[in-house]
């Protein structure tokens, strides 16, 4: 874990100037991002199925892709670094890494997508 922790900062450190793009893209992306999920996804799945479980799967693993997408460059120059000091290859560790991140990033908006929900008074 320290590995991929060390080339994130590594990266982070290199390519500051990626970070504050990333940053402001998800500023200014925000309702596309995140409505597009709840509002679309929601929807249609709601359409095609009665179960909310399915419906929140679907709607946290699409906004989880939506806003992993952003990450992409990043997690590429971290892909490389790991794939030289590993000694394989560049899409079997941007995979891996990329497919971590959407699972990570669907767990916390379905977390937040259910807290805002019970606030609000909805669920």
């Amino acid at each position: 874990m320290s590995l991929y922790y060390e080339n994130y900062l590594n990266v982070l450190k290199k390519n500051y100037m990626l970070v504050i793009v990333v940053s402001m893209l998800l500023f200014l992306t925000f309702f596309i991002w995140a409505g597009f999920p709840i509002v679309i996804i929601g929807s249609v799945v709601g359409q095609l199925t009665s179960s909310l479980v399915i419906v929140h799967l679907c709607v946290s693993l699409s906004g989880g892709i939506l806003f992993s997408l952003f990450f992409i460059p990043i997690n590429l120059k971290v892909a490389q670094n790991i794939a030289i000091k590993k000694h394989c290859g560049v899409t079997t560790s941007f995979v891996k890494i990329q497919g971590s991140w959407i699972i990570v990033c669907s767990i916390i908006f379905e977390l937040v997508m259910t807290s805002v929900l019970k606030i609000s008074g909805i669920i």
